[in-house]
């Protein structure tokens, strides 16, 4: 089970790449939802670079931060958002890293999953 492979859809993709909806090729479009403006501050050196937050946060907790799933961690997710209000605070972790979890790419992407089918404005905070 994984996503659409349809830029900008929230389905389940349950056997193959896309969702019921866009299995037919005539119900998917030509080309993809072009993704958060936000999201260009992710190639910046401090979120990526060699001592970015990035690599700190996992530096810190090498392991999957889920309860019970004991894997390294490989992915950094935001747990307040801050997209919208572009929050430069928020995004770097705050103070020391309460606004990122370190996870491992099936806890994260379950994770991911689980907020955009609740919508943008409804991401979980813990």
């Amino acid at each position: 089970m994984k996503f659409c492979s349809e830029g900008g859809c929230v389905g389940i993709a349950v056997t193959g790449d896309f969702c019921p909806k866009h299995v037919d090729p005539l119900n998917r479009a030509t080309r993809n939802t072009p993704r958060h403006e936000m999201d260009a501050w992710y190639r910046l050196a401090i979120w990526k670079g060699p001592y970015g937050v990035r690599g700190m946060k996992i530096r810190r907790n090498p392991v999957c931060e889920t309860p019970g799933c004991g894997r390294k961690a490989e992915d950094v997710h935001h747990t307040k958002p801050w997209k919208d209000s572009r929050d430069w605070f928020v995004f770097l972790g705050g103070v020391d890293f309460e606004f990122l979890q370190s996870l491992c790419k099936k806890c994260h992407a379950a994770i991911t999953m689980k907020e955009m089918m609740l919508g943008p404005d409804k991401k979980l905070e813990r």
